[in-house]
């Protein structure tokens, strides 16, 4: 699974791409998918949910 995953994230950058930039694009990926997931079982916040937490920001 992860070998898979940083090849294919690796894959879409370029050849100049510094190692922080793979970092981060993994960390995008990951993020995404999780919510990706979170929203497939109901897990993730309504709209107002989210506003009432932004709001305690």
């Amino acid at each position: 699974m992860v070998k898979e995953l940083v090849m294919e994230v690796t894959s879409t950058l370029p050849d100049s791409a510094t190692f922080d930039d793979i970092i981060e694009a993994i960390y995008m990926k990951l993020k995404i998918e999780e919510g990706i997931q979170d929203s497939q079982f109901n897990q993730g916040l309504s709209t107002f949910q989210l506003l009432e937490e932004i709001k305690s920001w």
